[in-house]
């Protein structure tokens, strides 16, 4: 949890590498419950170095076009408390029968999800985001309109977190050692654990 003692560095535009608005199309989709282990940076709880998932779990991608993967953070302020809600709206491009089973089991467990900004300098250690980790992401739409040209007919998913239950801080920066090796890691969350 950030700490309350207020601001402790300031910020800078980088004309020669400004920040990007973009995010990978390639979603990754957990059960939070199948999480094993995080280990957090023990100077920086907003930084995760290492995530495991239990025996026989794993993380699902989802694989999107254009801009169907649309993480947002919001600010959740009231009189006696301060957190912030994670959201992440997406499409799903299969409509079989398996794929509906999943959906409808999305929509009855808490999820977390990771996504990847652009991998240039200007993130530093923020290339790829956690979502959800602390309280989970619950499915609060899950759309399809078959004949709607603007969304392909695929199903429209958005994760989000609970109303009752914000998160303490912006969404963890999931970085190990260099991009490779933190690469590498998230690649073997797609694979159950054994």
């Amino acid at each position: 949890m950030a700490g309350c003692a207020g601001i402790t560095i300031g910020a800078d535009y980088d004309c020669l590498d400004p920040l990007k608005a973009k995010v990978n199309e390639r979603l990754l989709v957990g059960n939070l419950n199948d999480i094993a282990s995080v280990v957090f940076d023990p100077t920086n709880p907003t930084l995760v170095t290492a995530l495991t998932m239990k025996v026989g779990a794993a993380m699902y991608a989802f694989e999107g076009v254009r801009s169907t993967v649309k993480p947002q953070v919001d600010l959740v302020a009231s009189d006696v408390t301060v957190g912030f809600s994670h959201q992440c709206d997406f499409s799903v491009f299969e409509v079989d029968a398996a794929q509906k089973e999943n959906l409808q089991s999305m929509a009855a467990v808490s999820q977390f999800l990771i996504y990847q900004n652009p991998k240039d300098s200007s993130l530093g250690d923020a290339v790829w985001e956690i979502m959800g980790l602390n309280s989970g992401l619950e499915a609060t739409t899950i759309t399809r309109l078959p004949a709607d040209g603007a969304t392909g007919g695929a199903y429209t998913v958005q994760l989000k977190t609970p109303e009752a239950a914000s998160e303490t801080i912006l969404p963890n920066s999931f970085f190990d050692t260099d991009i490779a090796t933190t690469e590498a890691a998230i690649e073997a969350l797609l694979i159950p654990q054994v």
